[in-house]
């Protein structure tokens, strides 16, 4: 059990073991779809001619995420954010979240958020999720562990689930669960869905103002932590203002900690010069080596 107030911060990293792209990732595998017959099922509005110039556009924009893209075309935004979200729900399967295929660091909170008899109670737990990802695989897997470990009913398990906050400050693919975790989806249910996501040109971004509702709750969650570990999180400049809390006198006494994984040492230098006016230390970014999966055994305990 979780008994210190504690706040994960979760980037597209955090979920890349269950099979998500990264940015870069995402941008090819929408980009691969020029001249494939996905291209002729989408809604009314979009034909194919509008589709392709897209993502030529997108292709050789020479962007490293749809995102930054779309903030530069805005026009775009509804038929790019559809496509964000058909691509994401292809990886939606259950199964992929499990043995024989990669738990990652899942496995570790399920087990540390568990009451000391073992028994399901997340709502003794000190902890918080902030998630800048659209996906929903963590809580599908938190939830089918619940079902399975205990014996659970899902509505059993979801009220254990209920008691874990996770706010999604870009929005979600879906209230979960009762939006199931799965591929299967229609046309129209995808245009739903795409409506709850909030691409970076979308958000009403003013220096002394928060961008959104999950914002100012983020902002709150951090403000009662002691502890504030990112997972995944690539520390965009925006992405860390956005959260009006990141300051020396705001962060002091807190821990801080997070993953760089893949950084080179120089990028990981400009990066810790760039967090210092934020708060940061250089010690509070181990050494690139330290993913996700193995960051509370290598860098900081989470229990």
């Amino acid at each position: 059990m979780i008994e210190k107030p504690t706040v994960l911060v979760l980037g597209a990293g955090a979920s890349a073991h269950c099979g998500y792209p990264l940015g870069g990732q995402l941008v090819a595998r929408l980009c691969a779809l020029r001249g494939t017959p996905e291209l002729d099922a989408l809604p009314e509005g979009w034909g194919r001619d509008t589709a392709e110039a897209f993502l030529t556009r997108l292709s050789r924009s020479g962007h490293y995420s749809i995102d930054a893209f779309l903030e530069t075309t805005p026009e775009h935004a509804p038929l790019g954010k559809y496509l964000i979200a058909r691509e994401m729900k292809t990886h939606e399967m259950l199964d992929g979240l499990f043995p024989p295929n990669h738990s990652g660091w899942y496995q570790y909170l399920f087990n540390a958020l568990l009451a000391p008899n073992g028994r399901p109670q997340f709502s003794g737990n000190k902890l918080g999720i902030i998630t800048f990802n659209y996906d929903r695989s963590l809580e599908a897997y938190l939830h089918a562990a619940l079902q399975n470990r205990f014996r659970l009913d899902e509505a059993a398990a979801a009220e254990v689930l209920a008691a874990l906050p996770i706010i999604h400050v870009h929005g979600i693919l879906g209230d979960y669960p009762a939006i199931p975790y799965q591929t299967d989806c229609s046309t129209t249910e995808l245009l739903g869905i795409s409506d709850q996501i909030q691409i970076i040109s979308e958000i009403a971004d003013q220096d002394e103002e928060f961008c959104n509702p999950m914002f100012r709750a983020g902002n709150a969650m951090l403000r009662g932590a002691e502890r504030i570990f990112f997972l995944g999180f690539g520390f965009h400049p925006d992405n860390v203002r956005r959260f009006q809390f990141f300051l020396p006198e705001n962060v002091e006494g807190k821990l801080l900690r997070g993953t760089i994984f893949g950084v080179g040492s120089i990028d990981r230098a400009n990066l810790v010069a760039r967090l210092v006016d934020a708060g940061f230390k250089d010690s509070d970014l181990p050494p690139d080596g330290t993913s996700c999966d193995n960051f509370f055994s290598h860098a900081v305990s989470l229990i």
